[in-house]
């Protein structure tokens, strides 16, 4: 064991006992700055002033040309890589990877159309709608006029969660009269207050890769890896592609390499992570330094720099959006798992693990086999899922059969073609999300339009300020129209829904919009919050994780957008576990209790 825990102890101590003389030695900023109006908020503070790596007037720079692979070892070509004063960072060229970067987000027919610009120490990236993200190399900053504006496919929403890929989209039909949009504010990203620089040599316009990765690859759920041999670009790492990243030799965590980590890491956390203000972070330094993190996540060993953002992430973010995916090919596997195989979860994280077995063993108990998807006890249908999910391989316009259940669409239009058949019994759909951990959006809004006859679904960003709530008309019938026939709702049934403290994510969301409609009776207990989408990471030494960012799913109550972390609490509360899977005694209460 690395004695992590001693060692975090005496720093925490060491840093309240001293914490006047640092506050008054360190000047600390914010990497975000937020203008509106012409008045710059500088309260986002900043990690601390650096001495510049180079002096761009004397800089040298080295070429290194290595395989590119995007999603796949399949997908490949080559990219320049270039070095300055032959250090360990690898930079991109702006010109080339403006190229690479619109390829990689144009979906289908959804193009993505970026032109480069570059005069003097000032370059661009300007979209087809004519937003930008600006380079001031003088000035080591990137200015968005409108980042969503920039980020936004054509065919999608200001702020954006639920991109429906070219098999489902024929089902969901955008309904731009109840959609609801309303524009963020300016964005200026200080690199040099992290001591990152960017470098406008000659002709040519350079970032680090992990910079542009943190900025640009991220906005579109994605990250980048360089293992020495080749970058990597996807949005997880698995299979034959993990298999070539973790092949690649290892290579030392050197001083240089570790200094610039540790200030992107801060960076792209200020910049990311969307719950800054309810766990009270002004910056990520500052957190790091007061819990004792930052001189191991600072220093040369890789391993235990990895077991140090592990522990940060499980025990002080303790969200259960945020993890870390994989480790560093820096560093040692079997060393790694020893040192957190004995590190305890976070708060949040015990707690949910309980209350989840305790259910799950009531579930077992009356359903040793399983518990099915869709199931009818007397007059009432209950839809039952773990997950949001779906296999995007299927052809949803043809009839749902029963082993295509564990599919979200498949399961609501099939549950749609049981409960309105002729002559059925049914007068109650209870939906059962009572063990459901969260899973894709776009399904999420399909289970909502089935009970609410139009499904939505509505998103904050924290980092702009922008706001939109989208509508969709669902085909549930498969008949290529959108209209009423499509749904369960106006057709007189009583609607339910059971949640529990694990109903996570968007297991909590669809709760939360049930609870707002008024349309929909919410049973059990509290669900258990989680309300930002998840952001996949990549830090500059190759390790890989998680966290909550900052787009915030939420619902509209009297024009405002409200937050949706803290739960949805029910209109009828159940504690015992075993009630709720007691489906002939819950049917009876549904039907001689419940007004």
């Amino acid at each position: 064991m690395f004695g992590y825990g001693v060692i975090f102890v005496n720093r925490k101590i060491l840093c309240l006992l001293l914490m006047f003389c640092i506050a008054a030695a360190v000047a600390l900023s914010g990497c975000v700055t937020q203008t509106q109006d012409g008045v710059t908020d500088n309260g986002h503070g900043k990690t601390f002033e650096k001495t510049p790596a180079f002096d761009p007037k004397t800089a040298s720079v080295t070429e290194k040309t290595v395989p590119l692979y995007q999603f796949s070892t399949t997908s490949t070509q080559n990219v320049t890589l270039y070095f300055i004063n032959d250090g360990e960072i690898p930079y991109i060229s702006l010109e080339e990877f403006g190229k690479i970067y619109g390829s990689l987000i144009t979906i289908d027919m959804d193009v993505y159309n970026l032109t480069f610009e570059a005069n003097g120490d000032k370059a661009s990236y300007v979209r087809e709608n004519g937003y930008s993200a600006d380079f001031d190399f003088s000035k080591n900053t990137i200015h968005f006029t409108d980042l969503d504006m920039f980020e936004k496919m054509p065919s999608g929403a200001l702020v954006d969660v639920a991109t429906l890929n070219f098999l489902v989209a024929p089902l969901y039909q955008k309904d731009d009269a109840l959609s609801y949009e309303r524009y963020g504010h300016e964005i200026i990203l200080d690199l040099g207050g992290y001591g990152i620089q960017m470098l406008h040599k000659n002709d040519g316009y350079y970032i680090p890769i992990q910079t542009f990765s943190d900025v640009f690859l991220a906005g579109h759920g994605f990250l980048s890896l360089y293992d020495g041999r080749e970058v990597i670009i996807t949005a997880e790492l698995a299979g034959e592609l993990s298999d070539l990243y973790y092949s690649a030799p290892k290579l030392e965590r050197t001083k240089e390499l570790a200094e610039f980590d540790y200030n992107e890491l801060c960076f792209a956390l200020d910049y990311h992570y969307g719950l800054k203000d309810t766990h009270r972070i002004t910056d990520f330094n500052e957190i790091f330094t007061e819990c004792g993190y930052d001189m191991i996540l600072k220093g040369t060993d890789q391993t235990k720099a990895d077991a140090a953002l592990y522990q940060f992430i499980i025990t002080q973010l303790d969200d259960q959006h945020s993890g870390l995916d994989g480790i560093s090919f820096r560093a040692d596997k079997s060393k790694y798992d020893e040192e957190i195989s004995e590190l305890p979860d976070g708060i949040t994280t015990r707690m949910m693990r309980a209350k989840k077995a305790e259910f799950s063993k009531a579930r077992d108990y009356y359903y040793p086999k399983g518990i099915p998807h869709y199931e009818e006890v007397g007059n009432t249908a209950y839809i039952t899922f773990d997950r949001f999910e779906n296999d995007a391989g299927r052809d949803y316009y043809s009839p749902p059969k029963e082993d295509e259940l564990d599919d979200n669409i498949r399961l609501m239009q099939y549950a749609c073609d049981r409960i309105t058949r002729k002559n059925s019994p049914i007068e109650n759909v209870v939906m059962d999300l009572s063990l459901n951990l969260g899973g894709t959006a776009y399904d999420a809004v399909y289970v909502i339009g089935t009970f609410l006859g139009e499904g939505h679904v509505s998103l904050c960003n924290d980092l702009t300020g922008a706001l939109t709530s989208v509508y969709y008309k669902l085909d549930t019938n498969r008949d290529h129209v959108f209209d009423d026939k499509d749904t369960l709702a106006g057709k007189g049934y009583k609607f339910y829904c059971i949640e529990t403290g694990v109903s996570f994510s968007c297991g909590n969301l669809v709760p939360n919009v049930f609870k707002n409609s008024n349309m929909v009776t919410i049973i059990g207990q509290t669900s258990g919050g989680g309300s930002c989408a998840v952001q996949p990471l990549s830090t500059a030494a190759g390790t890989l994780f998680q966290v909550s960012g900052h787009k915030r799913l939420s619902f509209i109550k009297n024009g405002a957008f409200y937050d949706i972390d803290r739960g949805a609490e029910p209109d009828v509360y159940i504690k015992d576990p075993y009630f709720v899977y007691d489906r002939k005694a819950l049917t009876d209460y549904i039907n001689n209790k419940m007004k």
